[in-house]
């Protein structure tokens, strides 16, 4: 509970201190603070209610209505489920614009060099492991380096990833909702992990006296979502992954057009 808040108000403090620079493209930042907030409140009441067992459950413990009325905060400005959608699509329609540029460079390559070997060698980097993407570790205070690695890592597979499923479907990705659904996932978590590793550096450097415990909340965080990320990723552009999505949209349409539930009752009930 105390990471999942952690996370929540870093990622509040890092949209806000972009606003006040007077940044104007913050939608994305957004709507990724609001998934994550919306559903960490949730967890967490839900959590505290287990804690208190029955005596949760009951009026007078409060518990039950902050339960309630967290609800519709991942209905009210744009479901969590819409705004999911929202991020990858955005996301990836700016990675379509540099795809679209690198095709038209690619048509003549003598003219383009610069740009046609510059990514030629990104994507070998890749292909071997090594990150591409600007490396974290500088700006973070030397006991978070490790996880800021790790994500620097993880920023270069994203990217990879990306690309990929642009080349594999097109224009047709916004009809691959499960796809987009882990694109999301990702997005949300790398935007958290830069959020808690920025904010925990300030306190590591001046030495406040949360600093080792915001430390220790970082690097749980930072390990976690990189699983994560690593999982939704994977499950995006593996074989498996497209397989499982195939069988959950045959079970959608078979449950849509049986109007509910499809099998039977062991019973005959």
């Amino acid at each position: 509970m105390a990471i999942k808040l952690y996370v929540t108000e870093s990622m509040a403090f890092m949209i806000s201190g972009n606003m006040d620079r007077g940044v104007q493209e913050f939608q994305l930042e957004a709507a990724i603070s609001k998934i994550y907030g919306s559903e960490a409140a949730w967890s967490v009441a839900d959590e505290c209610i287990q804690l208190h067992g029955g005596m949760g459950y009951m009026k007078s413990a409060g518990l039950e209505r902050v339960l309630r009325d967290l609800r519709i905060f991942r209905i009210f400005e744009g479901t969590n489920d819409i705004l999911r959608l929202f991020i990858a699509l955005t996301g990836m329609q700016y990675a379509g614009g540099h795809l679209r540029e690198l095709q038209a460079a690619l048509k003549n390559p003598l003219a383009n060099l610069g740009l046609v070997v510059s990514e030629g060698m990104k994507r070998a980097q890749r292909s071997v492991g090594m990150a591409t993407a600007e490396p974290l570790g500088e700006h973070v205070h030397p006991s978070l380096r490790p996880a800021a690695d790790e994500a620097t890592k993880l920023v270069t597979h994203f990217g990879g990833t990306v690309e990929q499923l642009l080349s594999k479907y097109g224009k047709n990705i916004i009809h691959e909702q499960f796809v987009l659904n882990r694109i999301a996932e990702s997005a949300i978590d790398m935007y958290g992990t830069v959020g808690v590793l920025s904010r925990s550096s300030r306190s590591l450097t001046l030495d406040l006296p949360s600093a080792e415990h915001e430390g220790h909340l970082t690097t749980v965080f930072c390990k976690e979502a990189a699983e994560r990320i690593e999982r939704h990723l994977s499950a995006a552009t593996s074989s498996v992954g497209v397989e499982t999505d195939k069988r959950l949209t045959s079970i959608s349409q078979q449950t849509v057009e049986n109007e509910g539930y499809v099998p039977h009752h062991p019973l005959e009930l």
